[in-house]
Parts: C-alpha cells; sequence; structure tokens
C-alpha cells in the first residue's frame, strides 16, 4: 500500500505548492511602497517654478482611529458631542479587504492595498520604506503614537513615544486596552515636544467580534468614545490643533469584517479644530485621499506612492491662494505618476490627452489668478475646478490600474497545477487489465532526467526571448522547477492517452476502470463551473443545500422502489415492509435535522439580513431555550459517540462535555479551571485507545487492523470533542447531525449494493461514499454559518482559554473550527471504511474461503480507491477555479467575491493536504 499513498502524497505536495505559487504571483506583496524621488516641480508647469510654499500649517495634528466604526455609529445618539461639534463630517469609502493593516497602509501611504495583505494582517507585517509618518520625521516633527501594535510593526523607528497594546488581537480585551490609550492622552496634551499624535482604539471592534454589532456594549462604547473626543477637542491644550477621527473599517451587521458590505466600506471622517466653520456634507471621499490632506495639515511632502486626492472641505478655512497651492502641488504630483506609468502612445490610444488639456488650463487660470492680485474669483473657481477634475480622474486611474500581477509565476503555477490535477483524474479513472495500477506509481528516472533538460532549455529560451522577466539568477533556477515538474506529469499523461487510443496490446489497453453515477458526475460538474459566476460565489451554499438533500433523496428512493419489489417476491409482505421502513427511520431523521440545521445560520448575501434560530436563540429572553437546546446537542452528541469509545472513554466524554456545557454557561472566572479539566479528559480519552498500542504486546495480521480502527475512532472522538468547545452553543447541535446523515447516507449505498449487486457494485457504492462525504462536509460547512466573505470567519475560538495573543494557537483553532465539517466527515470516512471490512471479515472468511492477507489487501484497495477518488474530486474544482480566477482579473468584483473565494480554496486544499498527511501516517504506523 506505501506505493499508491506515496503517490497520493507528491501529487498533492505537487498541487498545493503550485496553488500557493498562484496566490503569490496573483496576490503579489505590495511594489509601490518603496522609497522614490520627489517629484517637486513638472517640466509641464506653466507657473513659476520658485513658487512659494504657504506659511499655513498647524502646530499639532492628532490622528485617532476608532476600529471597526462603521458610519452609521457616528450619529447623534451614540456620539452627541462628536456629531454636533465636529467642523467637517465627511463619508469616507474603504477598499476590500476591510482589516486593519491593509487600511494603515492606505492612510498613510495613499496605495491602494494588495489583497496579500489579509494574510500580512494576522502575522508578520512588513515595515514601510515610505509614508506620511516617514515625510514627518524628514521634516524634522516627532510623533507619538499609542493603540494597535500593527502601527509600530509598520514603523518601527519613527515614533519619539509609543506605547502599543501588546495584546490588540486578544479580541476578549473590551476596555482595558482603551483605558491605557485614553490615560495616554492625558499626558501627551500636555507635552509640548510633539506635533503628530496618533491613536488606535481597539474595543469597538472587539465587542463587535465577541457580541456582535448590536450588542449594547457597542453603544457604550460609542459613548466612551465621544467623551474622550470631547476631552481632547475642549481640552485647553488644544488651541492651534487639529484632531482628525476616523476608522480603519466598518463593521458588517454580525460584528465582523474583511468582507465587502456597505457596512463594511463606508467610515465617518470628523475634523475638529479651534480655527473651522462648521459644516456637514456627505460627499464621498476615497480612504487613500487622506494622504495629501494629512500632508497639507501637517505642512509636509506628499507621500511618493500615494495617488490619492485633496479633500476640499478639509482647506476651505484657507485662503484661496494657499488652497490654490495645495491643489497645483496635488496635480503635479499625480500628473507625474500619469506620465511614469503611460506611454504618449497608451495616452493617445486610450484618450487620456484631456488630462494634460486640464492642467493647462488650470495653470493658466491659476496664474491669471496671482497676477490679478487674488482679486479674480472666475479665474481661482475655474483653476480649483480643473485641478480637482484632472487629479480625481487621474487617481481613480492609478487606483484601478496598481494591481500588478506576476504574469510569470501565474503561468507557470497554472501549467502545474493542471497538469497535476489532470494526472490526478486520469490515473484514478483509467486502468488496464494486467494490474497496471499498481505500476503507474513507479518513479521514471529518465523521464525526469529528460523533464529536468527540457525544462532548463524552456526556461532558458523564455528567458532570451524575454517571455519570462530576469531578476536574478536564484529566481530563475528555481522555476525550473515547477517547469520540470510540469513537463514530466505532461510526458506521463501522453503516454497514457497512446495507450488509451493506441495499446501496445490488449492487455495494457486502458479503460474506465470505475463506475461513475451520472447524477454525481452532472452535479460535480454543475459545481465546479459555478464558479464562473460571482453570484453563485456569493450564494455557494445555495449549490450544496441543493445539491446534497437531492441526493439524498435519490438514493432513498431508490432504496425505495427495490424494497418495494423485494416486498412483492417474498411472503410476509407485511414484515418485510415494517422491516424496511424500521431500517429506513435513520435517514428521515437525517432528512429532517438537515431541513433544521438549514435555519440555524443564515449565510452568502441574498438573504443573511432575514432571521435565523441562531438569532432568535441569542435574544436574551429566549437564553432558556438557547440552554435546553444547547443540553439536548450535548446529549445527542454523546449518544452517538458510544460506537467509537470504551465505556472507560465514555465517562471521559461525558466528562469533556459536561465541562463545554459550564464553559458557555458558568461564570468566566472559573473558566481556566473547566477548560483544564476539558483537555485533561481530551488526553485520557485518547490514552486509553494508544495505551493498548504502545503498552499491549504486539499483533499483526487482523490484529492489527483492530488497533487501527480504534485509534480512527478514538481520532474522530476527540475532533468531535474540540469542535464542541469551538462552536456556538446552537452550532453544536451540527456535529452528531452530521455523523446522522453520514452514516444514512453510508446505508443508502450500502443497501443498493445488497439489493442488485450487478448493477451497484462494490466500485458504485465506493464512488457514491466518497462523493457524499465530500457533499455533505462542504453542506454543513455551509450550515455552521460559513461563507466565501472573509467577514463571516468566526475568530473567536482562536482565544478560548487563551489570556494572551499567541498567532500560532489562534490560527490552528480558528482554521479547525472553520472547517471542522469537511474534517470530521473525512476522518468519519477513513473509519468507516476499515470498520465495514472489519465486521464483514468473518463472514467473507466462510463464505469465499479467501485468506486474512487477501482481506487486508481488499480492505486496502476499497481505501486507496476511496481516497484517491476523494483526494481527485477535492482538487480538480480548485484547479479549475485557478484558471477562471485568471481570465476573470479584470472582473469588478475580482477583489469582492473571487479573491476572497481564491483563499477559502487555497486553506481548503491546505486542510485537506494536513488531513491526509496525518491519516497517511497512521496507515504508516500502526497497520
Amino acid at each position: 500500500m506505501d506505493h499508491p499513498f506515496n503517490y497520493l502524497f507528491h501529487i498533492l505536495t505537487i498541487f498545493v505548492g503550485g496553488s500557493l505559487l498562484f496566490l503569490i504571483g496573483f496576490f503579489p506583496v505590495s511594489r509601490n511602497l518603496t522609497v522614490g524621488n520627489d517629484y517637486g516641480n513638472s517640466t509641464l508647469s506653466l507657473l513659476d517654478k520658485t513658487l512659494p510654499e504657504p506659511s499655513f500649517k498647524h502646530e499639532r495634528v492628532i490622528l485617532m482611529l476608532i476600529d471597526a466604526w462603521r458610519w452609521d455609529f457616528a450619529n447623534q445618539t451614540n456620539m452627541p458631542y462628536s456629531y454636533g461639534s465636529a467642523c467637517n463630517h465627511i463619508n469616507i469609502k474603504v477598499n476590500v479587504p476591510t482589516v486593519t493593516m491593509p487600511r494603515l497602509k492606505s492612510i498613510t501611504t495613499g496605495t491602494v492595498s494588495n489583497f496579500i495583505d489579509i494574510v500580512l494582517n494576522l502575522g508578520h507585517t512588513e515595515k514601510l520604506a515610505d509614508s506620511i509618518l516617514h515625510r514627518t520625521r524628514a521634516k524634522g516633527k516627532n510623533i507619538v503614537f499609542s493603540g494597535d501594535r500593527t502601527w509600530v510593526q509598520l514603523f518601527p523607528e519613527l515614533f519619539l513615544r509609543q506605547k502599543p497594546n501588546i495584546d490588540s488581537f486578544f479580541v476578549n480585551d473590551f476596555y482595558e486596552g482603551d483605558k491605557n490609550i485614553t490615560a495616554n492622552v492625558r499626558e501627551e496634551l500636555s507635552l509640548k515636544d510633539w506635533h503628530l499624535m496618533i491613536l488606535h482604539y481597539l474595543g469597538l471592534d472587539h465587542i463587535g467580534h465577541v457580541e456582535g454589532s448590536h450588542s449594547n456594549k457597542i453603544f457604550e462604547k460609542l459613548h466612551e468614545m465621544d467623551d474622550v473626543i470631547k476631552y481632547i477637542a475642549t481640552s485647553s491644550e488644544f488651541k492651534n490643533t487639529v484632531l482628525l477621527v476616523t476608522g480603519d473599517h466598518g463593521m458588517r451587521n454580525g460584528g465582523s469584517h474583511g468582507g465587502s458590505d456597505k457596512e463594511e466600506l463606508h467610515v465617518p471622517l470628523m475634523l475638529f479644530s479651534d480655527k473651522c466653520t462648521k459644516r456637514n456634507c456627505t460627499i464621498d471621499y476615497n480612504q487613500i485621499d487622506m494622504t495629501p490632506t494629512l500632508a497639507v495639515l501637517l505642512g509636509v511632502d506628499i507621500p511618493f506612492s500615494s495617488v490619492g486626492c485633496l479633500i476640499s472641505e478639509f482647506i476651505e478655512d484657507l485662503s484661496k491662494e494657499e488652497q490654490l497651492y495645495y491643489y497645483y502641488k496635488n496635480a503635479l504630483h499625480l500628473i507625474e505618476k500619469f506620465r511614469r506609468k503611460y506611454s504618449l502612445s497608451q495616452i493617445k490610444a486610450q484618450g487620456y490627452s484631456d488630462y494634460y488639456f486640464w492642467l493647462t488650463e488650470a495653470e493658466m487660470e491659476h496664474k491669471h489668478f496671482l497676477e490679478s492680485n487674488f482679486t479674480s474669483f472666475l479665474s481661482y473657481e475655474k483653476a480649483k475646478k480643473n485641478y480637482i477634475r484632472l487629479s480625481k480622474n487621474i487617481s481613480k486611474l492609478l487606483s484601478d490600474s496598481s494591481v500588478k500581477y506576476d504574469n510569470d509565476l501565474i503561468f507557470i503555477s497554472l501549467v502545474l497545477t493542471t497538469t497535476t490535477a489532470v494526472h490526478l483524474i486520469t490515473k484514478v479513472l483509467f486502468g488496464t487489465k494486467d494490474n497496471f495500477n499498481k505500476k503507474w506509481q513507479q518513479f521514471s528516472s529518465g523521464r525526469l532526467f529528460l523533464s529536468i533538460v527540457a525544462g532548463l532549455a524552456i526556461n532558458c529560451i523564455a528567458h532570451f526571448l524575454e517571455f519570462i522577466y530576469s531578476r536574478h539568477f536564484i529566481y530563475s533556477a528555481v522555476l525550473t522547477v515547477p517547469i520540470a515538474i510540469s513537463i514530466y506529469l505532461a510526458i506521463e499523461i501522453c503516454l497514457l492517452v497512446v495507450q488509451i487510443l493506441i495499446p501496445m496490446s490488449y492487455d495494457r489497453k486502458c479503460y474506465f476502470k470505475l463506475t461513475i453515477p451520472w447524477m454525481l458526475f452532472a452535479f460535480f460538474i454543475f459545481h465546479t463551473f459555478s464558479l464562473v459566476s460571482s453570484s453563485l460565489i456569493e450564494e455557494e451554499h445555495q449549490t450544496w443545500y441543493y445539491l446534497t438533500p437531492t441526493i439524498m433523496i435519490y438514493l432513498t428512493a431508490q432504496n425505495v422502489y427495490y424494497g418495494i419489489r423485494k416486498m412483492w417476491k417474498l411472503e410476509n409482505n407485511l414484515v418485510i415492509l415494517a422491516s424496511e421502513l424500521w431500517q429506513m427511520r435513520y435517514v428521515i431523521v437525517a432528512m429532517l435535522a438537515i431541513v433544521f440545521c438549514r435555519r440555524l445560520n443564515q449565510t452568502g448575501d441574498k438573504w443573511r439580513h432575514l432571521e435565523d434560530i441562531g438569532d432568535i436563540l441569542s435574544r436574551e429572553h429566549n437564553q432558556h431555550y438557547l440552554l435546553i437546546a444547547f443540553v439536548c446537542a450535548l446529549i445527542f452528541l454523546l449518544w452517538s459517540l458510544k460506537k467509537y469509545n470504551t465505556p472507560l472513554q465514555m465517562v471521559t466524554c461525558s466528562i469533556a462535555l459536561v465541562c463545554v456545557f459550564l464553559y458557555r454557561e458558568w461564570s468566566k472566572s472559573s473558566a481556566t479551571v473547566v477548560l483544564l479539566v476539558f483537555w485533561l479528559s481530551v488526553c485520557v480519552t485518547a490514552f486509553v485507545r494508544y495505551r493498548n498500542i504502545f503498552w499491549k504486546p504486539k499483533h499483526y495480521g487482523y490484529g492489527v487492523k483492530s488497533n487501527l480502527v480504534d485509534l480512527l475512532g478514538s481520532n474522530l472522538t476527540i475532533s468531535l470533542l474540540i469542535s464542541a468547545l469551538l462552536h456556538k452553543p446552537h452550532n453544536v447541535v451540527l456535529l452528531p447531525a452530521l455523523l446522522l446523515c453520514l452514516e444514512s447516507s453510508y446505508y443508502l449505498c450500502d443497501n443498493l449494493h445488497l439489493y442488485n449487486r450487478k448493477l451497484y457494485n462494490r466500485c458504485y457504492v465506493l464512488v457514491y461514499k466518497a462523493v457524499m462525504t465530500i457533499f455533505l462536509g462542504n453542506m454543513f460547512y455551509f450550515f455552521q454559518g460559513n461563507s466565501n466573505s472573509l467577514s463571516t470567519i468566526d475568530i473567536n475560538p482562536g482565544y478560548i482559554g487563551l489570556s494572551s495573543y499567541n498567532p500560532f494557537v489562534v490560527g490552528a483553532m480558528i482554521t479547525f473550527n472553520t472547517y471542522c465539517a469537511p474534517i470530521n466527515a473525512f476522518l468519519y470516512l477513513v473509519w468507516h471504511m476499515f470498520v465495514t471490512q472489519k465486521s464483514s471479515l468473518p463472514l467473507r472468511q466462510e463464505k469465499e474461503q479467501v485468506s486474512n492477507a487477501q482481506l487486508l489487501e481488499s480492505t486496502e484497495e476499497d481505501l486507496y480507491l476511496v481516497i484517491s477518488l476523494f483526494t481527485a474530486t477535492t482538487v480538480m474544482p480548485v484547479a479549475v477555479y485557478w484558471l477562471l480566477l485568471m481570465g476573470f482579473r479584470y472582473h469588478l468584483f475580482i477583489y469582492s467575491v473571487f479573491a476572497p473565494k481564491a483563499f477559502y480554496e487555497c486553506f481548503r486544499i491546505l486542510v485537506f493536504y494536513l488531513n491526509f498527511i496525518v491519516t497517511n501516517l497512521y496507515f504508516r504506523l500502526f497497520q
């Protein structure tokens, strides 16, 4: 069995590596955040190059960020002082992804952050080389900071004083971190040695993640923030100071963020000053527009990478001369970036010549205004209008074209993943009569040598013809590896095609070795190509909600049909009918469970606003119903675990589930002790089975298989117990419901085999079980409330039992909770394959007169068939999606719909890869 699973391991490793290469090429880390040359005055300018800089500047600027502060939170009820006293109150639109780190980059650099920043936000954060903070320090001005430590990671050496929140990612901290920031504000206001103070409050965001956007604590936190703003703006030290208050991103209904809902994309921006005329407006600006505006307020140069334009309302208190100067500088900065990006031929071909006309006209009117001794109001208006029009158009153009794809990596990774997926599919589907299926995993050193030589040649020719951009030698050498692997796999695919079309002999002719049910094939193709539609990606749960129950109903109908035929052929019809109906009781319960679980959590975009069971049970007056449902779900889960565990293990499982109940319902002060008992119970549950392997005499033959069955059952039990701890109380019922649906679907498949072995042979049943496992795992994944939007990721499970932020533990717990349905479904499938063979061994030995060795080999073949088909069915849609994503790279919804789905697909294949490795390791160690 080593060879087949070695092949699957290697092919999965190659595919995972190719997928990661694709993401690196499709979402490269931004390259436009490096230091560049200051442009100064453009050679296009008709104005005097010695145009004097206005003397206007504020002594100090305070930038206050309220994390997850969305537009509708800033109203008269929630924040009365801020709403009534702000000089300006405008709407800011942020870009996707709506998470902190890319949003900070947009505010400080004026660039549209790349989507890969969603990954950097959770761990390592790169240092920025140029920003509004760098420009401030270059002018000799000091900066102080307090709040989210992401700022310190982005700007590690720029602050005169810094007091970061060490546990910024610790979402259970609602108040302590914010109180420390406010205390620091009181100290800093009295000091005179700083020019820019940055405050980043996190409490509002944490409350949203833990308790949702409608929690009473949300409104308490908004009042607290209003009091902080009032304290700063009314302080005696606020003279000649500007306070800007905004949010890095919004908060969707439910409390999370990361997606593209309007509640996440719109945040308020308020300006407070002792020298302003109060005016409110509803004009929309982009978040990147804050960068040049901050540069004006601070009296510093605009960062090199900025593509934002000025917020007009924030400089209207300046003189007309000063306003035109800053409009002119911003327009000159953008036109120079535009000229460097586009050649003259591109400008003419794409109709951008008007930009130069607008600039020339604006400069002429600007010059006339200056020559009129600042009295020509008409010239001022014309110059201002053309500067703003020019800036907004170029800003939008540069923002939309800021995506830089690494086409070399994308093309190579697409070839690698496609050939890998096709190779896997062909090997799973085709076989030969001379038992060739046991030989095609063999490694061919000659073919590998030929592939390496061909890969080197292709790489060199591509670089010579400039098809591949030459960065450095190591990069070129590394590219040879995926090229050579792709060639090796392509050669094998070609040889297989030749063997199908022109076989060397009859025995070596390839044929379909799997019986693929037409319904499964049609549904699989439908789901794969449904990924072409952005709407079907947003509402993918509807696809699984339709396909999976349809297959189960189809299987049930087939069973009923053959049951009726059996009843009419035999005597005692009523007895047989009653027996068949009694056997189908679990199928009926499973169908009812699917209907109930469907209503637990609304997901997707179209119906997410509708009320679901989770919303109803979360209300305060329904807490007793939630308690009853929680207890029933735990009892149901405990009852489901009895088939995998000994009586001693059932005791420890009972203790663990009691701890889950106590953790959710008792005071958090006792949480540490409860969780300690829980983890001890889980460890004892595992120890009971592992003790039999390591401390008892070793067995051989069937005894080893029995040990493996016990260990697989124990691992499934541990996975379910941990899932129960991480799940929200109303979602715990999903765990036993998943087991019930899997068991029912497997029963229906086995029953068909018993009714008609010729039509529904062993291969047919195994294919149905593998595909049904995938379908049920995906359906329950969406039952949990997940979607293809990053905003639905539940981060609370990552912090259960933690007193501080640990990125590895948090990441592992969030991932496990998110993908627990596919993980548990796969573990159940593997356990079921072994336990089914184990139960049939004595009967098959008696009837078929086969040896233990033959039975073990049969089990291994069945298991390999199921896992290889499971792997192919998991890999193929991802490979197709990479091709679709490349085709849709300029789609309107590429960042709001297709890009988040890409991260989900990559994570899904990574989770399966790790699950496969662990399972394969057990086969090697314990069989």
